[in-house]
């Protein structure tokens, strides 16, 4: 799951493809660029992934924003729990 960095929307990707294409504004984004916010196998765990990602998007700006820019492990595995 990637965030693109300039319209901030969430998609899942195939992490083998070099590039894709944002659906939201169209940019084609580098893979090698794009900071990976969650992998797994499991399309239904995707899909929960994206949702909890956009439900933080709508109700709470702040603290998805501090997600996005931090570098720190363990916020994402943090993350990752909540899935």
């Amino acid at each position: 799951m990637i965030v693109c960095p300039q319209c901030k929307q969430v998609k899942g990707v195939n992490l083998t493809s070099k590039t894709t294409k944002c659906i939201r504004c169209g940019k084609i984004l580098e893979m090698k660029k794009l900071k990976i916010f969650y992998e797994t196998e499991s399309l239904e765990k995707l899909r929960n992934a994206i949702g909890l990602v956009n439900i933080e998007l709508v109700e709470n700006c702040d603290k998805f924003r501090n997600l996005l820019y931090t570098k720190s492990k363990s916020k994402r595995k943090q993350f990752k729990r909540l899935i």
